[in-house]
């Protein structure tokens, strides 16, 4: 069947489910089979659609839900979780995390109240509250309906160097502080979630630590890659998008993606361009406040970066931060 890919005694399922709603083109979910035994590797988006398409996919693969022994979650974030309380609702399957995805998961302690806290004092900090208040009333409704996006199921907790059902966990934030990848050694197969694309560098998107302190998702995202450079995989199975093999290829494409967007930060920069609005809309016009989430995470991740190699340095003015060249 086409997708199947199969080496040594494992097999991978792909559930790739195409989406026309964003540049990202699919949201995928894997079957891994470790000769008789099944991993779920993330569990897709919430909906009917998604749900029914899951459903014939096992069927075509002729794969029963009873059969999966587990499922590990890459990461957090909504895409990747959408099926957790059904399944667990319907099977007694275990979930497996990172202890920092398990926090968010699970909305821990003052987590959710924290996270709240931490953007409404960043979006202010960087004087682009206004861009920010769909946002920011979302979280607040979620603080109060949190039971209504909580995992219900017990969350068995992941480690760096692990080793479960014949995958080895390596952490590799960048795309958000809790992300793991999940590789099979023997045959090089990468389950990378949003750590890597096949078009190249994803989102390295702002978010804060255990204790509230903002996080530089770019400089994890950069030392994630050079910690999988050099593993050699033949295959990556990422979050979006295709499967592929180019690894390298890939690799140099984010890192030289990074590096020019860092340039063209700087130039605007020298430019004049002060503010994180101004730097945003300089680079991408009216782009800027209708992916406002995205753009202005790229904005703050490259300033950070920018600042941690001596490039610009920033100052507060007018009750926001200012950016100019170090030697300016």
């Amino acid at each position: 069947m086409d997708g199947i890919i199969e080496a040594s005694g494992k097999t991978v399922y792909p559930i790739i489910f195409p989406v026309n709603y964003s540049s990202l083109g699919s949201i995928n979910c894997y079957i891994y089979q470790n000769r008789n035994e099944y991993t779920l590797i993330d569990a897709g988006i919430k909906g009917e659609e998604f749900e029914q398409f899951f459903y014939q996919k096992l069927s075509d693969y002729r794969i029963e839900m009873k059969q999966i022994k587990r499922i590990i979650l890459t990461h957090f974030h909504e895409d990747h979780t959408g099926l957790v309380n059904k399944l667990t609702k319907e099977y007694s399957i275990p979930i497996y995390a990172s202890q920092i995805a398990i926090t968010r998961l699970k909305c821990e302690g003052e987590y959710l109240q924290q996270k709240l806290t931490f953007y409404q004092e960043l979006y202010k900090q960087y004087g682009v509250t206004d861009f920010a208040v769909e946002r920011l009333t979302k979280m607040e409704n979620t603080l109060r309906n949190k039971e209504k996006v909580i995992l219900q199921s017990a969350i068995l907790q992941l480690e760096e160097g692990q080793q479960i059902g014949g995958l080895h966990v390596i952490a590799v934030p960048g795309h958000s502080p809790d992300s793991i990848g999940l590789l099979d050694k023997e045959n090089g197969w990468l389950f990378a979630g949003d750590f890597l694309l096949a078009s190249g560098m994803t989102n390295a998107l702002i978010d804060h630590d255990e204790a509230g302190i903002i996080i530089n998702p770019l400089m994890q995202y950069i030392e994630s890659i050079e910690k999988v450079r050099h593993s050699s995989i033949q295959y990556v199975f990422a979050g979006h998008e295709a499967v592929f093999q180019n690894l390298d290829d890939v690799i140099e494409k984010s890192l030289s993606k990074t590096e020019y967007k860092l340039q063209k930060l700087v130039k605007k920069i020298s430019e004049g361009h002060q503010t994180a609005q101004a730097i945003g809309e300089a680079i991408y016009g009216p782009r800027f406040a209708k992916h406002f989430i995205f753009i202005i995470s790229e904005v703050i991740g490259l300033t950070l970066l920018a600042q941690e190699r001596g490039i610009i340095e920033r100052h507060w003015q007018e009750e926001q931060w200012i950016f100019q060249l170090k030697n300016d």
